[in-house]
């Protein structure tokens, strides 16, 4: 949608603004510049998602105006020259070329280092059409910046004609690797369950095949224009016929093959589905499991409580009855008998108190500390990303009766590409810590950083 999106508006600027381009292009140019800087900078530190993220935004970050850009300039040199808009488009090509040129530079820091350096250190690992794709996109930055330089007026000038023009000729390279580079790149899309991609890929490839098919066909019928005119139109419509047939089964055979990986990916991609609800069920089993264990233990808490609470007034009742029956024996005794016995009863409730708060003091005394490892049972979740394939994987970490009772590895956020090292890596994750997996090793550094944190913030 991005790049359809992209398609529509710079033909609508080639159209609207033709002559203002030709006029001042330095405005353009810096407009341009501009587009580029604030897409950088909204990608990079604002939240966007849906319509603004992946449709808007992506015509810069992905490049896909300046894509639109430089097809615009290929068919101008493929189309009749004669015609009334070929030539409106003809006298601003250069300026067209070096706006395109400016309008890839947010897509080319964005991602260019990014995946350079991801092929230089996992060359051995790296699917293979990604790091073509990767190696066609590192010839294209050098062809950007000298196809783009070179077509400045005041760097023409300073050239010898036919060197520039060689120069400029290896433009054909450049589409040729733009078409390969987009395609490669969008079919490993396609393997990450991205429907997009698919109707991506059948646009390029379209739009490229028809630019070959008139192309050539132009060169053709300037090469031989001595020829007959009569036999030369009937051969080129025939040839034309030929070439467009074996061109539109090229592009099904491309769409067929990236439509079927999409499908592929995207039952995998509801597997995962499937296998993160059963995850989430089962930590929410065992929240539920430690929150029964903890209202048992409460519930044996409070009959605790009840039977001392029982023993106690049985007790107190004892003691009632017992001084009724000494209040009556009392009343027949002498009164000096009675005063006595009143003061010698003080005296030893006074001693019973002083023993009885001696005895609960020492009882407190002697109470033990428990110590817990964790601060309290529960469940605790972290994040790491994995270095180089920028995907997050979270550690679930299940305490119970203060140890780890259990460990669940969440890599549902991984690419179809990426999702078998993930796993591999997940096997293992213990409830003792993680170990490293041999063949997922950034994978299950990502695992042991994010079982770490969790643990971390299960002691609090």
């Amino acid at each position: 949608m991005a790049f359809i999106i992209s398609l529509i508006v710079m033909c609508g600027i080639v159209l609207l603004f033709d002559n203002a381009i030709k006029k001042a292009p330095a405005y353009f140019y810096i407009g341009a510049f501009v587009l580029n800087l604030i897409a950088f900078i909204i990608y990079k530190n604002a939240a966007l998602s849906g319509f603004l993220r992946n449709d808007i935004l992506a015509m810069f970050t992905t490049g896909y105006v300046g894509i639109a850009g430089f097809y615009i300039v290929m068919f101008t040199g493929a189309l009749n020259a004669k015609g009334k808009l070929i030539k409106k488009l003809m006298k601003i090509r250069g300026e067209l070329s070096i706006i395109s040129c400016i309008l890839m530079l947010s897509h080319i820091v964005i991602f260019g280092p990014q995946y350079i350096e991801m092929a230089a250190k996992n060359a051995n690992t790296i699917n293979g059409s990604l790091l073509f794709s990767i190696i066609c996109g590192t010839i294209l930055l050098i062809q950007t910046i000298y196809l783009g330089i070179t077509s400045v007026k005041a760097v023409r000038r300073k050239m010898k004609a036919k060197t520039w023009k060689n120069l400029q000729r290896t433009a054909y390279l450049f589409y040729l690797l733009m078409y390969i580079h987009g395609v490669t790149m969008q079919a490993n899309k396609c393997k990450n369950a991205d429907f997009d991609a698919v109707i991506i890929i059948v646009a390029y490839s379209c739009l490229f095949f028809t630019y070959v098919i008139m192309r050539v066909r132009k060169y053709l019928l300037s090469k031989y224009k001595r020829i007959d005119i009569a036999i030369l139109n009937r051969f080129s419509k025939i040839g034309t016929s030929i070439v467009s047939i074996i061109a539109i089964i090229v592009v099904v055979s491309i769409t067929y093959v990236n439509a079927a990986n999409y499908n592929v990916a995207n039952q995998k991609k509801i597997e995962r589905k499937r296998q993160q609800m059963e995850l989430e069920a089962m930590i929410n089993s065992d929240l539920g499991e430690i929150a029964a264990d903890d209202n048992n233990e409460v519930v044996s808490e409070d009959a605790s409580s009840e039977a001392v609470s029982d023993e106690a007034n049985t007790e107190a009742n004892s003691e009632v009855s017992s001084d009724n029956v000494n209040s009556v024996e009392a009343k027949n005794s002498k009164s000096a008998e009675t005063a006595k016995s009143s003061n010698d009863s003080n005296g030893d409730l006074a001693s019973s108190n002083n023993q009885n708060s001696q005895g609960n003091s020492n009882a407190e005394a002697n109470v033990p500390t428990i110590s817990r490892t964790y601060k309290s049972d529960g469940t605790y979740s972290a994040s790491a990303t994995v270095d180089d394939y920028f995907y997050n994987i979270t550690v679930y970490v299940v305490i119970s009766n203060d140890k780890v009772s259990k460990v669940y590895a969440d890599i549902s956020d991984a690419s179809d590409l990426d999702y078998e090292y993930a796993e591999k890596a997940a096997g293992g994750l213990s409830t003792s810590g993680m170990n490293a997996v041999s063949g997922a090793t950034f994978s299950s550094k990502a695992i042991k950083s994010a079982y770490n944190a969790a643990i971390a913030k299960a002691k609090g």
